[in-house]
């Protein structure tokens, strides 16, 4: 059972737990879970004891300082390894005391001369930090300038995608996990699925790299600020609903796909940008700039200006019939292209804070042998 929650939080985030999908994966009722479990806290429980189980052991290497560091490493890596690993631990804090790391850790620390209750606040601390610390950001493993597509995926409500900067990575996440759209990169795509939280969960994109967006229904509530990118195709699925895209100036033809089932869509392109589309029957509540129908009785082709449909630089709009509420203008204001210049690095990493609280440590060590010498 634990087993199969972890492989589940592994494709879905956290939000994608349920009992009910958990004994779906299992093959069994949802009821026959609680022969096992209490409630879904228990099951956490279980799983973040099963996490920090699964530490690697410390290398036994000398010096307190160094095995510190070492355990600590062996900590951050486990929960790097399992997606939303630090939500699960942070949720139920009590697992962190009662794990090896923890021991391991308070071990050294007693034998570098702290007392036990100083040694023990100084584990957890550390333990804290590293669970809770955003992971320090990976060169991209897709090759800078090639495409990179995104997924608002099933489920989804208020998600807002811009432009970022100095980025190494594909995407960038909130740091706040009760407002940050969660998201997993598989290589160049990114799948994101925010199923609660206030407000808008925000994803900022590399501009390194053209990007390609779908927006699978059912969604509600999703913005593209994208007028900072190079959009090379954007496409909304049956059930998607209230959709907002800033768009940039056209890079050639991009196709823009509507399928039938699409309710709300705005699309807000910068003014004099060529837009060619073709309407099938059964579209309802168009607004193509000044062009509007309440229904479409049959299969129609409009344009933004004349020559619109042969312009090199366009958007290309299909719009299937049972579309809903369809809208179009130049109402975006222009906006320079993000310039995708290599990400400035920082000095350190994401260690540093950890090596500041043992320098702390070792200060403190020290001042007592001195004052306890003769």
């Amino acid at each position: 059972m634990v087993s199969a929650a972890l492989e589940l939080i592994g494709e879905e985030g956290l939000e994608g737990l349920s009992m009910r999908a958990l004994a779906d994966r299992l093959e069994v009722k949802a009821a026959s879970l609680y022969w096992h479990v209490r409630d879904r806290r228990e099951l956490l429980e279980l799983l973040a004891e099963s996490i920090l189980e699964t530490v690697r052991p410390t290398r036994g290497r000398s010096g307190w300082r160094t095995a510190v560091l070492d355990a600590g490493a062996a900590l951050r890596e486990r929960v790097r390894a399992q997606n939303d690993a630090s939500r699960i631990l942070l949720e139920v804090p009590d697992a962190l005391t009662g794990s090896p790391t923890y021991v391991e850790l308070t071990k050294q620390l007693e034998a570098a001369g702290l007392q036990p209750v100083e040694a023990a606040e100084v584990s957890l601390m550390v333990m804290v930090h590293l669970i809770a610390s955003p992971a320090a950001a990976k060169e991209s493993a897709v090759a800078v300038g090639s495409d990179a597509s995104i997924a608002i995926d099933s489920g989804s409500r208020g998600v807002l995608v811009r432009p970022g900067t100095d980025m190494e990575g594909l995407i960038r996440t909130a740091h706040d996990q009760a407002s940050a759209a969660p998201a997993i990169v598989r290589g160049e795509r990114v799948v994101v699925r925010r199923l609660r939280g206030v407000g808008y969960g925000e994803i900022e994109l590399n501009p390194r790299h053209p990007w390609r967006f779908q927006i699978q229904g059912a969604t509600w509530n999703t913005v593209l600020e994208v007028g900072g990118l190079d959009v090379r195709a954007i496409k909304l699925d049956s059930g998607a609903a209230k959709v907002e895209c800033f768009l940039p100036r056209p890079r050639g033809v991009v196709p823009i796909e509507v399928s039938g089932g699409v309710v709300g869509l705005s699309l807000h392109r910068p003014r004099g940008v060529a837009v060619a589309a073709d309407i099938s029957a059964g579209a309802v509540r168009l607004k193509l700039d000044d062009y509007s129908v309440k229904a479409t009785v049959m299969d129609s082709q409009w344009e933004s200006e004349r020559g619109a449909s042969a312009a090199p630089n366009r958007y290309q709009l299909r719009i299937s019939g049972g579309a809903v509420q369809v809208n179009v203008d130049s109402a975006a204001k222009e906006v320079e292209p993000v310039k995708p210049e290599a990400p400035v690095k920082t000095a350190g990493d994401a260690v540093s804070a950890l090596e500041i609280l043992l320098d702390g440590v070792e200060s403190r060590i020290r001042s007592r042998r001195g004052a306890t010498s003769p």
